[in-house]
């Protein structure tokens, strides 16, 4: 026989908030070993949580993701993504609030609206972009009112339409599921507006001021993101750094012109852009790379560099106002050590003077 999970939940950490990205592995035979090692890697270095992926491609369901993240560490918080083409939205709100009864932790929620257009078309769904993006405010906020409200929801939308529904087991406000959305375009920034969301957008090229590595750039920034999505590969210093990522990813025209042609099934607005970006050599600095992105290879751009490289970089998006990261990672102890390393230097260099800031980690110290 079990015990009933105790009263009270954990609270939600304060940010800034790093999630090591549980990777697309189209492998059977070592997608779980992979997820796994990220779990704990991510647990042992004192990570927030895990992003779990959702998509026609994905291998493992993302709620079992999350689900696998709270059974194995007693700290971790799942990220999990939801497309309102898969579930409706009581749907996730029951999954959401079942989680975080029996584990006693709040999750976060990354709310999509895409995926590649043969996959979408697969399922039967002909929605615009930015409809797709009025359907995914609509899902979002029944799932919201639903974990936070115990009183039924009635809602006549023009996606959805609920009479009086309402989950048996709440979470209530304090414990709802933290939403983050993800897109570049005017609706998906307009969206998590309206939500009260952290906006996620892929890592730009922009380049730190020269004074970063002192003082890194307090200025306005020029979009609203306050999440960020990366590659990582950090080392001691550049060239070790750069020579891990071509090892990893070593230079292949076939795969880049398949990635090229892939550009013509989606809509995504963050994909163009950074094809374009990396197209233009001038505006792209020296840490920055697409081409495990291009080559369809990794679902984002890479930071690649030493620690004293990188550490400015990460600072000067703290700085401005970016509050979380999400992290592709290799699952290997040294690339986790190294990130860790990473994220304590960057958080100390965002912080004010005389004030150390929060540290960026809180797990055990490692090997």
């Amino acid at each position: 026989m079990t015990s009933d999970p105790p009263a009270e939940p954990a609270s939600t950490p304060a940010p800034p908030w790093f999630f090591a990205i549980s990777r697309r592995n189209h492998d059977p035979a070592h997608t779980w070993s992979a997820l796994d090692a990220t779990v704990r890697l991510a647990d042992r270095y004192g990570f927030t949580g895990i992003l779990a992926h959702t998509g026609n491609d994905t291998l493992v369901d993302p709620w079992f993701v999350g689900q696998h993240t709270l059974t194995v560490s007693d700290r971790l918080l799942p990220l999990v993504a939801v497309n309102p083409v898969y579930h409706h939205p009581f749907a996730v709100a029951q999954l959401a609030a079942s989680l975080t009864y029996r584990h006693r932790r709040p999750i976060f929620l990354n709310f999509v609206a895409g995926t590649s257009t043969p996959d979408r078309l697969a399922l039967g769904d002909h929605t615009d972009h930015d409809r797709r993006y009025q359907r995914l405010r609509e899902h979002a906020e029944i799932v919201l009112r639903l974990t936070g409200d115990p009183a039924p929801v009635t809602v006549d939308g023009e996606f959805y339409q609920l009479r009086g529904a309402r989950l048996r087991l709440p979470v209530g406000p304090r414990w709802r599921p933290v939403p983050f959305v993800a897109g570049h375009s005017p609706a998906a920034r307009e969206t998590a507006q309206a939500l009260g969301a952290t906006h996620v957008g892929m890592i730009s090229p922009r380049v730190p001021p020269e004074s970063a590595a002192t003082s890194p750039d307090r200025s306005p920034r020029v979009d609203d993101r306050t999440g960020v999505y990366a590659g990582l590969i950090v080392r001691a210093d550049d060239r070790r750094a750069w020579r891990v990522a071509r090892e990893r990813y070593p230079h292949d025209p076939g795969l880049e012109e398949a990635g090229a042609t892939a550009l013509r099934y989606t809509d995504a607005l963050w994909r163009h852009e950074a094809f374009r970006s990396a197209d233009d050599v001038r505006a792209v600095p020296g840490h920055f790379w697409t081409g495990p992105m291009r080559s369809l290879r990794a679902d984002c751009p890479y930071l690649v560099g030493g620690v004293d490289t990188l550490a400015p970089v990460l600072a000067a998006e703290l700085a401005g106002g970016v509050r979380a990261f999400i992290l592709d990672l290799a699952p290997t102890e040294t690339d986790f050590r190294w990130a860790r390393e990473l994220l304590r230097r960057a958080t100390a260099l965002a912080a004010p003077a005389g004030d150390p800031g929060p540290p960026p980690t809180h797990g055990s110290s490692g090997r």
